[in-house]
């Protein structure tokens, strides 16, 4: 039964995709894009912000992993929530570049696919970061900072700036309302 479910969207995918009479491969289907809203601003102006969101909740996150404090390498619990938090990212990143970084607008088989993992994406990232963040301060606790204070202050700072980031992004992106061109 899943197969055919499967099989019936793929067909459904490349329906709108035809060739024309030159040999070029045309696609015909609708595109989206985001719409312009009274509070947010203009569409242009809602995927810059998104996107720039993207890159610091990035760079937080891989920052956080370059800080060294006081040998935590060693200790499981703080390194498993930071593989958490970068596969999140990653997933992240790769569906909101497939919606928000088209210009011309987004097929409509892309967005029903990306669309519903970002959210999803940006609540992983969250829990991660979060985990992160507790399991960085019980490793302090227990064994202390030593002469890393700063670098372990930091890199708590990353953790939360990198969960706050990730939840302000998912509800932005669930507010945001897309237009057909």
């Amino acid at each position: 039964m899943a197969y055919k479910d499967r099989k019936k969207k793929r067909e459904a995918k490349f329906r709108d995709i035809i060739q024309d009479t030159e040999g070029n491969i045309v696609y015909t289907g609708d595109l989206w894009r985001i719409a312009d809203s009274e509070e947010a601003g203009s569409g242009r102006r809602q995927r810059i912000t998104l996107i720039a969101v993207i890159v610091v909740i990035a760079l937080a996150v891989i920052g956080s992993g370059f800080i060294d404090s006081k040998n935590a390498i060693w200790s499981f619990y703080v390194v498993l929530p930071y593989i958490g938090e970068v596969s999140a990212l990653f997933g992240l990143a790769w569906n909101a570049v497939k919606v928000l970084l088209p210009s011309g607008g987004v097929r409509t088989s892309v967005l029903e696919h990306a669309r519903p993992m970002i959210p999803g994406a940006c609540r992983i990232l969250t829990v991660f970061a979060l985990a992160g963040l507790l399991f960085s301060g019980v490793y302090m606790i227990r064994h202390g900072a030593g002469d890393k204070m700063l670098d372990s202050i930091a890199y708590l700072m990353l953790k939360a700036a990198a969960a706050a980031l990730a939840e302000w992004f998912c509800r932005r992106f669930n507010l945001t309302e897309w237009e057909k061109i």
